[in-house]
């Protein structure tokens, strides 16, 4: 019975216009091949799957092709018929895997001096060139630097970083990145056709992620895929081969989890975990989901859906931007630790109840005032008092004070008035909260929350200035990390608290409030940076700075120091900037800056300013923005 050739092998491309992406690769060898400049050493590094040995061999084929029209092997000649049928005696293979002692690479020195039989060349593939031992890449070097002018090596790694330095330094590379989305379908869309088979568009898409760019493994899944069905492919017979979520199921849990619909999240997790989803893809699914929302939510652009279509954005035309960014984050960070372990189905529940906005065991607020009673004060008795403490109990641990007996002493010293002859024993939620914070008003840290939190609302649409990025690339020029310790040491002596998480300095907490949630980053002798996750911290202490009379008290604890406010986004826009200044020698020199004219120079600057502002950019860069490190 004749062997079934697999469809990755049926279908290896032949020549330059059946490669499936890397265009700027292919267009660089083209051009070396049409002005007639080739390379004598060529690394290909890259994942696995994405076409390295296949545009080897395409190399190797069209260098001796003797019609070669725009780069382009003819296919007719002699030497493109023999390299087509894999015996052609110019193109010589080897598996540095199990070839990979230094006794194989002496026989191609010994061997390399023969002329070529068919072509020009004599072209040497090397596949999986890292197996190579230490002293066969030392057997290698020399010849490798200068062969015989009729000599071509073509090396093909899938880990690029156990290849010497000595090596690299004599090739030239070229790096083989995953096979763009668009390029990967329009080429599997191919081989279905050719076999006879119809398939989806979501199957596609489903095949795109769980290949991760890979065509080879693209195509296994599809030949798997057709062994179970007749001629038209449907997402039903992936999931019976691969369990895969749908893209309507993913919508739904997107939607749960907006909806904060924890006990339906949970059934539908346990259900696929017992029937062997691939958690690792369902995840990067969930994420391309997102990701494709939020750019619709910026642009409004039907381009920018690959995934989804314009009526299933109906579903989310209600959700903020805010609550699809903590969602990707918790998504993104579940993929990144758990990738490829057992536990990454655990974690990743885990994440996605994260983002509910009310756990199931948060007790329920209650907002129903209370009915009004007037009593006089000998009928106030210490169990009534107890009976107000126990309505008000949750509400008052949570918001005001830290145990019952405090709220009993409060709500006592209250009554014991000696000109009072009626008083209000049971009052609303909201009359006994306001009562005992004007008695303890910024005695613990979560009065100071609640206060700050009053101060976001309001200021959340004021006009306010904006931090430029040159003017943080020249603090931390400038920067002097005995100054930024200063500082730091402030800031922990204003919201300082003790064993019972109160407040030791409640005063010095209320003045600088506007503080509160920011971490030093760096300082200078004129200006101190600081960054809030938020950018409504960031908005709200700008708008605070603006006031004269809020920076003459920051003066009397501060001096002449300008605070430069920016949130998480934009500090990582600056890490980005700062690190190529640094990598090209370009960082100006820091020019202090005067405390005055600053603040008149930026009255000019004042602008309306929404969350809404920042956020375009964070879509651009939220799956892949790098991380960096600033010393001091």
């Amino acid at each position: 019975m004749e062997q079934n050739k697999a469809l990755y092998r049926k279908y290896r491309p032949s020549n330059f216009g059946d490669i499936a992406g890397h265009q700027n690769v292919v267009e660089i060898l083209k051009n070396e091949l049409k002005n007639n400049k080739i390379s004598h050493s060529f690394l290909f590094a890259g994942q696995r799957g994405t076409g390295k040995t296949s545009i080897a061999r395409i190399l190797a084929k069209s260098v001796n092709c003797k019609n070669l029209t725009d780069g382009l092997a003819c296919e007719q000649c002699e030497s493109c018929i023999a390299s087509n049928e894999q015996r052609n005696p110019d193109i010589i293979e080897m598996d540095a895997a199990s070839n990979n002692g230094v006794d194989e690479i002496r026989e191609i020195k010994n061997n390399i001096n023969s002329l070529p039989f068919l072509g020009k060349y004599k072209i040497y593939i090397i596949d999986e060139v890292h197996m190579l031992t230490k002293a066969a890449f030392n057997a290698l070097l020399k010849t490798l630097e200068e062969p015989p002018a009729h000599a071509i090596f073509i090396l093909a790694t899938t880990e690029y970083s156990k290849i010497p330095a000595t090596i690299l330094s004599r090739c030239q590379i070229f790096n083989f990145k995953k096979i763009d989305r668009n390029s990967l379908i329009k080429r599997l869309r191919f081989i279905c056709e050719n076999e006879g088979y119809t398939i989806e568009k979501d199957v596609l898409e489903e095949i795109a992620i769980i290949s991760e760019g890979s065509l080879r493994d693209a195509s296994n899944v599809i030949e798997q895929l057709i062994t179970v069905t007749t001629d038209h492919i449907t997402v039903e017979d992936l999931k019976s081969v691969f369990y895969v979520a749908t893209k309507n199921e993913k919508k739904e849990i997107l939607i749960n989890i907006l909806n904060n619909n924890s006990s339906t999240i949970i059934k539908y997790f346990e259900k696929a975990n017992n029937q062997g989803m691939d958690f690792d893809v369902f995840t990067l699914s969930l994420i391309e989901i997102v990701k494709e929302i939020i750019e619709f939510k910026f642009t409004h652009d039907n381009e920018v859906l690959n995934i989804l279509e314009e009526n299933d954005m109906n579903e989310f035309s209600h959700v903020n931007v805010k609550a699809l960014f903590e969602i990707a984050d918790n998504l993104s960070e579940a993929y990144a630790k758990t990738k490829g372990t057992s536990i990454n189905f655990n974690y990743l529940l885990i994440s996605v109840l994260k983002n509910l906005n009310t756990p199931i065991d948060q007790p329920i607020k209650v907002e129903k005032p209370i009915e009004h009673k007037i009593v006089k004060p000998e009928v106030v008795v210490e169990t009534k008092i107890e009976e107000v403490i126990t309505k008000q109990e949750t509400i008052i641990q949570e918001q005001v004070v830290e145990s019952k007996q405090e709220a009993k002493l409060i709500i006592e010293e209250i009554k014991v008035e000696e000109h009072i002859e009626e008083v209000i024993v049971e009052k609303t939620v909201i009359e006994t909260v306001e009562e005992i914070n004007n008695v303890y008003e910024f005695k613990t840290l979560t009065n100071l929350k609640i206060e700050l939190n009053k101060n976001l609302v309001v200021n959340e649409d004021k006009k306010t200035y904006k931090i430029q990025i040159d003017e943080v690339i020249n603090l931390l020029v400038g920067a002097n990390k005995f100054k930024r310790e200063e500082i730091e040491n402030k800031f922990n002596e204003f919201f300082a608290v003790n064993q019972n998480d109160e407040l030791t300095n409640p005063e010095m907490a209320k003045k600088y409030i506007n503080f509160y949630n920011f971490k030093v980053i760096a300082a200078s002798n004129n200006e101190v940076l600081l960054r809030a996750e938020d950018f409504e911290n960031v908005n709200n202490l700008l708008f605070s700075l603006q006031s004269e009379q809020q920076r003459a008290l920051f003066q009397k604890e501060f001096g002449n120091l300008i605070f430069l406010p920016i949130d998480e986004i934009m500090w990582n826009e600056v890490k980005l900037a700062f690190k190529k200044l640094k990598e090209n020698n370009q960082l100006p020199t820091y020019q202090p800056v005067d405390y005055n004219k600053y603040f008149d120079t930026k009255k000019q600057s004042i602008v309306l300013s929404h969350f809404d502002d920042k956020t375009i950019e964070a879509a651009r860069r939220l799956f892949d923005l790098d991380k960096i490190e600033i010393e001091d």
